[in-house]
């Protein structure tokens, strides 16, 4: 979960209520709580508002996943001498430093009977490996459909194991600022939690947030949302998801009553070309713009401190290290114009004029009003397309198989004796590689496998031709004598095979 310095288908049998109804229901809940004219009218509006939240949040749960990530440690090389942290080296050679596995949690929301998630760019992006985990319980292994950088969404597919439930999209433009919201997610990995709060703010601009333009406006809410929650779902008293939980406001990295949501109108539009495309296609002007602040406005004699004015253009200009052409400098736009309508909308600031070119199709002839030297002008541009990342690559089939990611050596009474070990058989652990799934199951180095199964081992030829007779996704459970223990030294490690 980011954090700013200071800064669909309903379950069987389950009623969705319409939003007239909702607000109804809400009016008559809020009037018996502070109108009502008896302590009996009180505790009854208590009950009937606290039943909504429970059926609201057992509409959304099942639909509701927590994401978990490993991405490869990173092998640093240093130089001749004594490495950092006392890593030795050969002077004239190179040697390597793996760095630990890294590790991400977070939450995702399921939109499509197909597997189709949508969550956070940041969650998953460079994740190696991506587990989602059901509201059930049942875990599977996922893959990256695509993601978008500027909105901080992405795509992940799952090959369901059963059919799943789908989340309903609601519309992010009528909320109101007061109206009641669910948030459900992961929160330090505590899957399906859920928290209510309130709209604090709405089109609350992402350079508030991130001190840069964006693309975004966002939803204000108290709802608490923490680490683990990006990515999963801001819901309304209609059981529709109206946000995705993105980021927080707060000087502790942990929730300090101001949190932010992805508007889904917004999110929507992403998921879908994301789904098609693998990428988002945003349109592009090609000018450099600024907000037009009240000094300005009467230095360039304007009729009001609003638009975008330009302060750089040229017939090219670099963008992502890309040298494309303007279509604004094609048209005849100038340095010091000033935007004030796009496509007979209304031009506030900068990121507005960003946000309305972003989401127009490419190609398309737009009309743009702007003041030049006081006078008002009229110009058509024909919208380019703003230079992206490059897609992600078409979504490969989930491997079947994955390495265990250890290394066991055959416990001999000479090695016994020489790691003065405390039981004379079994298989010895030499290794676990950092972020495989022997490490996710908490096998450690000098662990001792006693069995497999419930089958005793004494050499890792037995190991390896019981582990090979298991099929994949076959449930293991190792009996391990971990000495560090004693005296109650054995312990059992379980997972699904890869």
């Amino acid at each position: 979960m980011p954090t700013i310095p200071e800064e669909g288908r309903a379950g069987a049998g389950i009623p969705v209520w319409g939003g007239g109804v909702a607000l109804l229901l809400l009016g008559g809940l809020l009037w018996g709580l502070f109108g009502g004219s008896s302590q009996a009218d009180r505790t009854r509006a208590a009950a009937e508002l606290s039943a909504t939240f429970v059926e609201v949040a057992r509409q959304v749960e099942p639909s509701v996943v927590n994401i978990s990530t490993v991405s490869r440690p990173v092998i640093v090389r240093r130089g001749g001498g004594e490495g950092r942290q006392g890593v030795p080296s050969i002077e004239g050679l190179q040697v390597p430093e793996k760095q630990p596995a890294r590790r991400g949690n977070g939450s995702g929301i399921i939109l499509d009977p197909a597997g189709y998630i949508l969550t956070n760019y940041h969650v998953i992006h460079g994740a190696d490996r991506i587990r989602v985990t059901l509201a059930g319980g049942t875990v599977v292994r996922a893959r990256q459909v695509g993601e978008d950088r500027e909105t901080d969404l992405a795509v992940i597919q799952i090959d369901p194991p059963f059919p799943l439930p789908t989340a309903r999209i609601g519309d992010s433009a009528r909320i109101r600022v007061g109206d009641w919201v669910l948030a459900i997610g992961s929160p330090f990995g505590l899957n399906q939690t859920v928290t209510a709060g309130i709209i604090s703010s709405r089109e609350r601009d992402s350079a508030e947030l991130y001190r840069r333009v964006g693309f975004q406006y966002f939803l204000q809410t108290d709802a608490a949302i923490n680490r683990g929650n990006s990515g999963g779902p801001l819901i309304n008293l209609d059981g529709e998801v109206i946000g995705i939980n993105t980021a927080i406001a707060s000087n502790t990295g942990d929730y300090n009553g101001v949190c932010f949501a992805l508007p889904s109108s917004e999110a929507l539009q992403v998921y879908h070309q994301l789904i098609q495309r693998r990428q988002v296609v945003r349109g592009f002007l090609g000018a450099l713009t600024e907000r037009v602040t009240p000094q300005i406005a009467s230095v360039f004699g304007l009729p009001s401190a609003q638009g975008a004015i330009i302060s750089n253009l040229g017939e090219t200009m670099e963008v992502d290290g890309r040298v494309v052409a303007s279509p604004a400098a094609k048209a005849g736009l100038r340095t010091n114009d000033v935007i004030v309508e796009f496509q007979g909308e209304r031009i506030r600031h900068d990121g507005d004029l960003v946000r309305k070119v972003a989401s127009t199709p490419v190609g398309t002839p737009a009309t743009v009003r702007f003041y030049r030297e006081g006078v008002a002008q009229t110009v058509t541009v024909v919208v380019g397309q703003r230079p992206g990342t490059t897609p992600v690559p078409p979504p490969a089939e989930i491997p079947a198989r994955e390495r265990l990611g250890f290394r066991i050596e055959t416990i001999t009474s000479r090695l016994a004796r020489e790691k003065q070990l405390a039981i004379g058989r079994g298989c010895l652990v030499l290794q676990v590689e950092p972020g495989s799934v022997a490490e996710d199951a908490e096998l450690r180095p000098n662990d001792i496998i006693e069995s497999i199964n419930r089958v005793p081992v004494v050499s890792t030829d037995e190991f390896k031709e019981n582990l090979e007779r298991l099929s994949p996704g076959a449930p293991i459970v190792l009996q391990v004598y971990r000495e560090s223990l004693a005296p109650i030294p054995r312990i059992f490690l379980s997972f699904d095979k890869p």
